[in-house]
């Protein structure tokens, strides 16, 4: 075994070596609007979920862009309105465009333009949903934690604490009764850059919970 320390390293470094082991992380495709009506659209491998009551997510946004000192776009939208975001589940329909998405463009750029996906509309909140994901998570920013050199790019970072108003989901992963079928998602999840990995039903195994009680 080999200690890997962190000492004489650059920030996106350090990143660099947490999300190379912190995987497969899910991806969560955040739409969002201005006040002008402008959406956005940008994925972030940095969430998860929280609790259940309050359904509760959280997701990790950047203090800054990576080009200029500007607050991320997406950051930008949520704080100047009402901090109302959609979570779209990424899965192998979103996969050719994950990166193009992910690019820093002009503040004002629809992403929606060069990636070719439509939208719908939402249920409880103004940002839209995205056609070609089958799950929607409309969320309300409650809490956010600032943490890190807010200067600094993969320093600075808003830890951001939102409540999942609803969600829809496509019926084609639904069950009977009402309960998503992972195996049928076909979700996309981040690995070590430049990675990524795909679930479906040849990758997915199962195993019994026992309780220590019933041993």
């Amino acid at each position: 075994m080999k200690t890997l320390t962190f000492d004489g390293r650059s920030p996106m470094q350090k990143q660099g070596m947490l999300s190379q082991l912190v995987i497969p992380r899910p991806i969560a495709m955040v739409t969002t609007i201005d006040p002008d009506g402008r959406l956005n659209l940008a994925p972030f491998s940095y969430f998860m979920p929280v609790c259940g009551e309050p359904p509760l997510i959280a997701l990790t946004i950047g203090t800054r862009r990576e080009a200029e000192p500007e607050r991320k776009d997406t950051w930008r939208n949520i704080q100047d309105c009402d901090g109302e975001f959609v979570i779209n589940v990424t899965t192998d329909a979103l996969a050719e465009h994950i990166e193009t998405a992910a690019r820093e463009y002009p503040y004002g750029t629809s992403e929606l333009e060069i990636t070719g996906w439509q939208t719908m509309p939402s249920q409880m909140v103004r940002p839209p949903s995205l056609q070609e994901s089958p799950a929607h998570m409309e969320c309300v920013v409650r809490e956010v934690l600032t943490r890190g050199d807010v200067t600094m790019v993969a320093s600075g970072v808003h830890l951001v604490l939102a409540e999942v108003l609803c969600i829809t989901a496509d019926e084609s992963i639904l069950t009977d009764d009402d309960h998503v079928d992972p195996t049928k998602v076909r979700a996309v999840g981040r690995m070590g850059f430049p990675w990524f990995v795909q679930t479906g039903p040849e990758s997915n195994f199962t195993q019994e919970r026992v309780a220590y009680a019933d041993l």
